[in-house]
């Protein structure tokens, strides 16, 4: 014995055929013959029936084409734009759609840092708000063999990037001890960017975005991000720097900048134009030679992204090294004056008198410039040189004078 259940998409595609058989011009599926009775005889009326069972078969066929389009469902653009948020499949006429995040989505620590938000694909045209409060968590891990610090520093900050970090705010906490894992409550909305800092370690900072959708602002929103934050060992960047002749340039003195802190660091060549920053964090930076503000070449971008970073030979034009001899109005020599000066393209110059009253000024391009000394808060005075091919051959002389 069969028992007969009531199926709701039967009943739409019952409903569909229905109004499938009030097409006009058509004689709709009612038309076909009743099951058990004979099939009319040969001739034009026989023709008549025939085609019209060929036209109802052929509307039957695209009929259950569409029916089963409704039922199974294609991928959606997003949602419409009044759709009730808690709408879990079709209700009078509407169509199917997955309900937005109930409030903090699938958290799943992602390796390496970051997390999956969990925002269903269709919810993400949704304009956004960042009217509410929200937590930041997560926990710090190092790879096996490497100390964990004893000291290390949450850093919250707005996101250059992310979207609300006009409203995110920073904050950052301290840690001793064993702690690996934090939980900061309170956190405005908004787009964030948030890294671990340790003596001699490196973090890849992450960004997160916590925010309502537009409309549905009774609702928790993406509230809380769970982070999975790796602290590595911090690396060592290296280069040589070359004259125009292929000779390496000693002394010279060489700066990187961090873009994210602004952060610097600085060293020198050796004589073979060797150089070597260490415990250099993952981060972008720039590299200049010379003067940080006035870089002898166009300041070098570079990534620091793994353990060592060897920068490709950096060549810089032919540079001259000048000889200055502070003497007081008598001629003796001056100690300790303090020297300041500019000329183009070098920018900026400063130095200091030896004991002896003499000073070098080196990596000087070719060009004017214009040197002012001070010395005892009583002597002043000022010279302008020029250097050029005659310039290792001569010193020049700054005489200060007491002031009047």
């Amino acid at each position: 014995m069969s028992i007969d259940r009531y199926n709701p998409h039967h009943a739409q595609a019952s409903a569909f055929f229905r109004r499938v058989s009030l097409i006009p011009g058509t004689r709709g599926l009612s038309s076909l013959p009743d099951p058990g009775t004979s099939p009319p005889a040969r001739g034009k009326t026989g023709g008549s029936s025939s085609t019209g069972l060929l036209i109802s078969l052929c509307l039957l066929l695209l009929g259950g084409l569409v029916v089963g389009l409704i039922l199974i469902g294609g991928p959606g653009e997003g949602p419409a734009a009044g759709s009730d948020p808690n709408s879990t499949g079709m209700a009078e006429g509407r169509d199917a759609m997955s309900p937005p995040p109930h409030s903090t989505g699938d958290l799943t620590p992602v390796a390496n840092g970051g997390i999956q938000v969990g925002l269903p694909m269709e919810w993400r045209n949704y304009e956004k708000t960042f009217d509410g409060s929200c937590t930041i968590s997560g926990m710090i891990e190092v790879d096996p063999g490497v100390e964990f610090p004893a000291q290390w520093r949450l850093v919250i900050k707005p996101s250059q990037l992310a979207l609300g970090r006009d409203r995110a705010t920073e904050r950052i906490v301290e840690f001793e001890g064993a702690e690996r894992t934090f939980e900061q409550f309170d956190l405005p909305m908004g787009g964030y960017r948030v890294h671990v800092e340790a003596a001699g370690m490196s973090c890849r900072g992450q960004e997160v975005m916590l925010f309502k959708l537009k409309g549905y602002e009774n609702l928790p929103g993406k509230n809380h991000a769970h982070l999975l934050l790796k602290l590595i060992p911090a690396g060592v960047a290296e280069g040589i720097v070359r004259d125009s002749d292929g000779v390496g340039v000693g002394n010279l003195p060489v700066f990187i900048e961090n873009q994210r802190d602004r952060g610097r660091q600085k060293t020198q060549t050796d004589g073979s134009g060797y150089w070597r920053i260490e415990e250099v964090i993952e981060a972008p930076y720039l590299l200049s030679l010379g003067n940080i503000d006035r870089p002898l070449i166009e300041a070098q971008p570079f990534g620091m992204v793994s353990p060592l970073y060897t920068h490709p030979d950096l060549t810089i034009p032919r540079m001259r090294t000048i000889l200055v001899r502070v003497v007081n109005e008598d001629g003796a020599p001056v100690a300790s004056a303090r020297l300041r000066g500019y000329g183009e393209p070098a920018g900026v110059i400063e130095a200091s008198s030896q004991v002896d009253g003499t000073a070098e000024l080196p990596f000087l391009p070719d060009g004017e410039y214009t040197l002012r000394g001070e010395a005892r808060g009583q002597l002043q005075g000022v010279t302008v040189f020029q250097v050029g091919e005659d310039s290792p051959s001569r010193a020049v002389t700054l005489q200060l004078t007491r002031r009047r």
